[in-house]
């Protein structure tokens, strides 16, 4: 009989990294780029309110994970060097402002996920 294990710890947390860094005029508190790192302002100094911007930003890695594995199930971006581009969300394409802004459809499981902190 086959039974699944639930480990008691974030397994996404094992192969993710996260900097801090002076993240200049960006008015966010993170950035995670599609490949997976997080980038955390290293202002941000209150332990819970880095703990919900890691689960935050967490969810945006596992929304590129998604696409890359199955496309359009998840966010994906596209962009040159004069920050001009789309962003597509479960098929459906935004401007690039939109993810600029942190805007967007793929921000409401991100913030639903710092509740649980």
């Amino acid at each position: 009989m086959a039974f699944k294990v639930i480990p008691p710890f974030n397994l996404a947390l094992l192969n993710t990294s996260i900097f801090e860094r002076d993240m200049g005029d960006d008015p966010v508190m993170a950035r995670t780029p599609k490949n997976g790192v997080i980038v955390l302002n290293e202002d941000q100094q209150d332990p819970t309110e880095k703990t919900k911007t890691v689960a935050h930003e967490l969810v945006h890695r596992q929304q590129y994970l998604d696409e890359a594995r199955n496309p359009g199930t998840g966010l994906d971006y596209e962009v040159d060097g004069a920050g001009k581009g789309k962003v597509t969300y479960k098929g459906k394409e935004y401007d690039y402002s939109v993810m600029q802004k942190g805007k967007g459809p793929w921000e409401i499981p991100a913030y639903e996920a710092e509740k649980y902190v």
